[in-house]
Protein backbone atom coordinates (compact mmCIF):
# COMPACT_ATOMS: atom_id res chain seq x y z
CA UNK A 1 0.00 0.00 0.00
CA UNK A 2 2.88 2.46 0.65
CA UNK A 3 4.48 1.60 -2.30
CA UNK A 4 1.12 2.53 -4.50
CA UNK A 5 0.63 5.79 -2.26
CA UNK A 6 4.48 6.88 -3.05
CA UNK A 7 3.95 5.96 -6.68
CA UNK A 8 0.56 7.80 -7.01
CA UNK A 9 2.70 11.04 -5.13
CA UNK A 10 5.51 10.45 -7.65
CA UNK A 11 2.72 10.73 -10.75
CA UNK A 12 1.27 13.47 -9.26
CA UNK A 13 4.45 15.24 -8.58
CA UNK A 14 5.59 14.06 -12.67
CA UNK A 15 1.67 15.64 -13.71
CA UNK A 16 2.24 18.99 -12.08
CA UNK A 17 5.80 19.76 -12.95
CA UNK A 18 5.10 19.17 -16.50
CA UNK A 19 1.73 21.33 -16.24
CA UNK A 20 3.56 24.25 -14.68
CA UNK A 21 6.59 23.69 -17.63
CA UNK A 22 4.21 23.34 -20.59
CA UNK A 23 2.28 26.68 -18.94
CA UNK A 24 5.49 28.89 -18.41
CA UNK A 25 6.55 27.25 -22.15
CA UNK A 26 2.74 28.39 -23.83
CA UNK A 27 3.08 31.57 -22.41
CA UNK A 28 6.26 32.93 -25.21
CA UNK A 29 2.96 32.15 -27.79
CA UNK A 30 1.44 35.60 -26.60
CA UNK A 31 4.93 37.40 -25.56
CA UNK A 32 5.62 40.02 -27.91
CA UNK A 33 9.27 41.76 -28.18
CA UNK A 34 10.44 44.72 -25.63
CA UNK A 35 10.46 47.34 -28.39
CA UNK A 36 7.21 46.38 -29.58
CA UNK A 37 5.04 49.46 -31.05
CA UNK A 38 2.85 49.89 -27.79
CA UNK A 39 6.36 50.36 -25.83
CA UNK A 40 8.08 52.41 -28.53
CA UNK A 41 5.23 55.12 -28.66
CA UNK A 42 4.92 54.78 -24.37
CA UNK A 43 8.41 55.73 -24.59
CA UNK A 44 8.88 57.75 -27.85
CA UNK A 45 11.00 60.81 -27.40
CA UNK A 46 12.90 63.07 -29.74
CA UNK A 47 15.56 61.10 -30.22
CA UNK A 48 15.97 62.68 -34.46
CA UNK A 49 17.19 58.93 -35.30
CA UNK A 50 15.20 57.49 -38.36
CA UNK A 51 12.85 54.57 -37.64
CA UNK A 52 12.92 50.87 -39.20
CA UNK A 53 9.86 48.96 -38.16
CA UNK A 54 9.63 45.14 -38.95
CA UNK A 55 6.18 43.67 -39.07
CA UNK A 56 5.08 40.34 -39.32
CA UNK A 57 4.81 37.05 -37.08
CA UNK A 58 7.03 34.82 -35.11
CA UNK A 59 10.08 34.74 -37.66
CA UNK A 60 9.76 38.84 -36.83
CA UNK A 61 9.12 38.56 -33.17
CA UNK A 62 11.97 36.65 -32.61
CA UNK A 63 11.41 34.15 -29.33
CA UNK A 64 10.26 30.99 -31.37
CA UNK A 65 13.19 32.07 -33.67
CA UNK A 66 16.68 33.62 -33.90
CA UNK A 67 15.77 37.02 -33.75
CA UNK A 68 16.74 38.49 -37.30
CA UNK A 69 15.61 41.72 -36.36
CA UNK A 70 18.81 41.97 -33.83
CA UNK A 71 20.97 40.83 -36.42
CA UNK A 72 20.07 44.34 -38.12
CA UNK A 73 20.16 46.79 -35.60
CA UNK A 74 23.85 45.01 -34.67
CA UNK A 75 24.84 45.51 -38.51
CA UNK A 76 23.59 48.87 -38.56
CA UNK A 77 24.14 50.29 -35.60
CA UNK A 78 22.68 52.90 -32.95
CA UNK A 79 22.26 55.73 -35.83
CA UNK A 80 18.79 54.36 -35.91
CA UNK A 81 15.34 53.23 -33.44
CA UNK A 82 14.44 49.59 -34.39
CA UNK A 83 11.11 48.72 -33.70
CA UNK A 84 9.88 45.11 -33.70
CA UNK A 85 6.30 44.59 -34.71
CA UNK A 86 5.96 40.82 -35.16
CA UNK A 87 3.39 38.46 -33.32
CA UNK A 88 3.43 34.45 -32.46
CA UNK A 89 1.44 32.87 -34.77
CA UNK A 90 -0.15 35.40 -36.75
CA UNK A 91 -2.02 35.79 -40.34
CA UNK A 92 -1.84 38.97 -43.38
CA UNK A 93 -5.43 39.48 -40.99
CA UNK A 94 -4.33 39.54 -38.05
CA UNK A 95 -1.64 42.05 -39.23
CA UNK A 96 -4.07 43.78 -41.04
CA UNK A 97 -5.89 44.77 -37.78
CA UNK A 98 -3.43 45.75 -35.51
CA UNK A 99 -2.20 48.22 -38.52
CA UNK A 100 -3.44 51.41 -36.01
CA UNK A 101 -0.33 51.00 -33.65
CA UNK A 102 2.41 50.66 -36.41
CA UNK A 103 1.26 53.63 -38.79
CA UNK A 104 1.48 55.72 -35.48
CA UNK A 105 5.15 54.79 -34.89
CA UNK A 106 5.54 56.66 -38.28
CA UNK A 107 8.28 55.10 -39.46
CA UNK A 108 10.78 55.50 -42.40
CA UNK A 109 11.13 51.92 -43.20
CA UNK A 110 8.80 48.97 -42.99
CA UNK A 111 9.56 45.80 -43.86
CA UNK A 112 6.75 43.07 -44.06
CA UNK A 113 7.39 39.14 -43.47
CA UNK A 114 3.95 37.84 -43.28
CA UNK A 115 2.08 34.49 -44.97
CA UNK A 116 3.89 31.40 -43.09
CA UNK A 117 0.78 31.17 -41.33
CA UNK A 118 -1.67 31.52 -44.29
CA UNK A 119 0.48 29.11 -45.94
CA UNK A 120 0.89 26.45 -42.82
CA UNK A 121 -3.36 27.20 -42.39
CA UNK A 122 -4.26 25.84 -45.98
CA UNK A 123 -1.54 23.14 -46.22
CA UNK A 124 -3.68 20.71 -44.30
CA UNK A 125 -6.79 20.67 -42.67
CA UNK A 126 -6.08 20.05 -39.59
CA UNK A 127 -4.31 23.67 -39.25
CA UNK A 128 -6.74 25.36 -41.01
CA UNK A 129 -9.10 24.51 -37.81
CA UNK A 130 -6.39 25.44 -35.13
CA UNK A 131 -5.26 28.52 -36.64
CA UNK A 132 -8.64 29.89 -37.44
CA UNK A 133 -9.29 29.05 -33.20
CA UNK A 134 -5.86 30.29 -31.91
CA UNK A 135 -6.09 33.57 -34.60
CA UNK A 136 -10.00 34.00 -33.83
CA UNK A 137 -10.04 34.55 -37.68
CA UNK A 138 -13.85 35.52 -39.14
CA UNK A 139 -13.52 32.92 -41.94
CA UNK A 140 -11.08 30.11 -43.09
CA UNK A 141 -7.93 31.31 -44.34
CA UNK A 142 -7.46 30.78 -48.18
CA UNK A 143 -4.72 32.36 -50.68
CA UNK A 144 -7.14 35.02 -52.11
CA UNK A 145 -7.57 36.30 -48.59
CA UNK A 146 -3.70 36.67 -47.98
CA UNK A 147 -3.71 38.40 -50.95
CA UNK A 148 -6.74 40.74 -49.84
CA UNK A 149 -5.20 41.33 -46.50
CA UNK A 150 -1.86 42.33 -48.24
CA UNK A 151 -3.31 44.59 -50.12
CA UNK A 152 -5.06 46.92 -47.64
CA UNK A 153 -1.58 46.41 -45.99
CA UNK A 154 -0.02 48.00 -48.05
CA UNK A 155 -2.67 50.78 -48.89
CA UNK A 156 -2.16 52.38 -45.67
CA UNK A 157 0.77 52.44 -45.38
CA UNK A 158 1.53 54.04 -48.04
CA UNK A 159 -1.71 56.29 -47.60
CA UNK A 160 -0.96 56.92 -44.29
CA UNK A 161 3.23 56.71 -43.58
CA UNK A 162 6.16 58.31 -45.23
CA UNK A 163 7.72 54.54 -44.96
CA UNK A 164 9.84 52.95 -47.82
CA UNK A 165 8.33 49.36 -48.02
CA UNK A 166 9.61 46.05 -48.64
CA UNK A 167 7.29 43.05 -48.92
CA UNK A 168 9.81 39.86 -47.83
CA UNK A 169 8.71 36.41 -48.99
CA UNK A 170 8.67 33.89 -46.91
CA UNK A 171 10.87 31.27 -45.79
CA UNK A 172 11.16 27.29 -46.83
CA UNK A 173 8.72 25.04 -44.81
CA UNK A 174 10.98 22.20 -43.94
CA UNK A 175 13.74 22.19 -45.80
CA UNK A 176 13.43 19.36 -49.07
CA UNK A 177 12.73 21.52 -51.58
CA UNK A 178 10.51 18.80 -53.39
CA UNK A 179 8.08 18.66 -50.66
CA UNK A 180 4.46 19.59 -51.22
CA UNK A 181 4.86 22.20 -48.82
CA UNK A 182 7.09 24.37 -51.09
CA UNK A 183 5.06 23.64 -53.90
CA UNK A 184 2.54 25.78 -51.59
CA UNK A 185 4.66 28.04 -50.18
CA UNK A 186 5.46 29.35 -53.68
CA UNK A 187 2.33 29.95 -54.55
CA UNK A 188 2.32 32.43 -51.51
CA UNK A 189 5.59 33.89 -52.39
CA UNK A 190 4.14 34.76 -56.43
CA UNK A 191 1.51 36.81 -54.19
CA UNK A 192 3.87 38.58 -52.71
CA UNK A 193 6.44 39.35 -55.84
CA UNK A 194 2.50 40.52 -57.37
CA UNK A 195 1.58 42.47 -54.98
CA UNK A 196 4.85 44.04 -54.20
CA UNK A 197 4.90 44.80 -58.14
CA UNK A 198 0.70 46.15 -57.74
CA UNK A 199 2.03 48.58 -55.53
CA UNK A 200 5.55 49.74 -56.41
CA UNK A 201 6.88 48.40 -53.39
CA UNK A 202 10.33 46.38 -53.02
CA UNK A 203 10.76 42.91 -52.93
CA UNK A 204 13.37 41.58 -50.84
CA UNK A 205 14.07 37.85 -52.38
CA UNK A 206 14.40 35.61 -48.65
CA UNK A 207 12.29 32.48 -50.04
CA UNK A 208 15.34 32.67 -53.40
CA UNK A 209 17.86 33.14 -51.15
CA UNK A 210 16.86 30.28 -49.07
CA UNK A 211 16.35 27.55 -51.68
CA UNK A 212 19.57 28.71 -53.51
CA UNK A 213 21.86 27.64 -49.65
CA UNK A 214 20.17 24.85 -49.70
CA UNK A 215 20.88 23.77 -52.85
CA UNK A 216 24.55 24.07 -51.93
CA UNK A 217 24.41 21.40 -48.92
CA UNK A 218 24.76 18.05 -49.52
CA UNK A 219 22.49 15.48 -48.35
CA UNK A 220 18.68 14.73 -48.08
CA UNK A 221 17.04 17.52 -46.26
CA UNK A 222 14.23 17.19 -44.19
CA UNK A 223 10.32 17.61 -45.40
CA UNK A 224 7.93 19.22 -43.56
CA UNK A 225 5.53 17.74 -41.20
CA UNK A 226 2.49 19.41 -39.88
CA UNK A 227 3.04 18.25 -36.72
CA UNK A 228 3.59 21.01 -33.81
CA UNK A 229 5.35 18.53 -31.68
CA UNK A 230 8.84 19.41 -32.88
CA UNK A 231 8.03 23.32 -32.21
CA UNK A 232 6.97 22.37 -28.24
CA UNK A 233 9.97 20.26 -28.02
CA UNK A 234 12.65 23.26 -29.27
CA UNK A 235 10.82 25.55 -27.08
CA UNK A 236 11.51 23.28 -24.45
CA UNK A 237 14.99 22.59 -25.45
CA UNK A 238 15.63 26.74 -25.74
CA UNK A 239 13.78 27.89 -22.26
CA UNK A 240 14.07 24.95 -20.03
CA UNK A 241 17.70 23.22 -21.11
CA UNK A 242 19.10 26.39 -22.38
CA UNK A 243 20.40 24.88 -25.49
CA UNK A 244 21.31 27.83 -28.83
CA UNK A 245 18.42 27.44 -31.63
CA UNK A 246 21.63 26.36 -33.48
CA UNK A 247 22.30 23.06 -31.21
CA UNK A 248 18.41 22.13 -31.73
CA UNK A 249 18.75 22.54 -35.47
CA UNK A 250 21.60 20.48 -35.15
CA UNK A 251 20.08 17.80 -33.11
CA UNK A 252 16.82 17.92 -35.17
CA UNK A 253 18.65 17.60 -38.60
CA UNK A 254 18.27 20.84 -39.86
CA UNK A 255 20.30 23.20 -41.55
CA UNK A 256 18.55 26.16 -41.01
CA UNK A 257 15.16 26.10 -38.98
CA UNK A 258 14.74 23.99 -35.74
CA UNK A 259 11.49 22.81 -36.35
CA UNK A 260 10.49 22.69 -40.13
CA UNK A 261 9.38 26.75 -39.86
CA UNK A 262 11.16 28.91 -37.34
CA UNK A 263 15.04 29.92 -37.76
CA UNK A 264 18.73 29.19 -36.48
CA UNK A 265 21.05 32.07 -36.82
CA UNK A 266 22.08 30.31 -40.38
CA UNK A 267 18.80 31.30 -41.54
CA UNK A 268 18.53 34.29 -39.59
CA UNK A 269 21.22 35.53 -41.10
CA UNK A 270 20.56 35.23 -44.66
CA UNK A 271 17.31 37.04 -43.67
CA UNK A 272 19.47 39.64 -41.84
CA UNK A 273 21.80 40.21 -44.71
CA UNK A 274 18.66 41.09 -47.10
CA UNK A 275 17.27 43.51 -45.16
CA UNK A 276 20.39 45.39 -44.14
CA UNK A 277 21.26 45.53 -48.17
CA UNK A 278 17.57 46.74 -48.82
CA UNK A 279 17.81 49.56 -46.36
CA UNK A 280 21.31 50.80 -46.80
CA UNK A 281 20.04 50.51 -50.40
CA UNK A 282 23.02 48.89 -51.67
CA UNK A 283 20.71 45.95 -53.73
CA UNK A 284 18.19 47.09 -55.80
CA UNK A 285 15.44 44.01 -55.53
Amino acid sequence: MNALLLLAVILLLVLIAGGVIYAYLYRFLFKTAHNNPQNFLRNANQTGKKRILFAGDSLTCGNMSADYTKMVADKLGENYEYINAGVNADLAYNLWQRLDEIIACQPEWVSILIGTNDANATLFKENQAVYQKLKKLPQPATIFWYEENLCKIIERLQNETPAQIALVSMPVLGENLKHKANAHIREYVEVVKKVAQKYQVDYVPFYEKHVEFLEQKPGICKQYHPNHKLIELAMFQRYILRRTWDEIAQTHGFHTVTDFIHLNSVGAKILADLICEWIEGKTKF
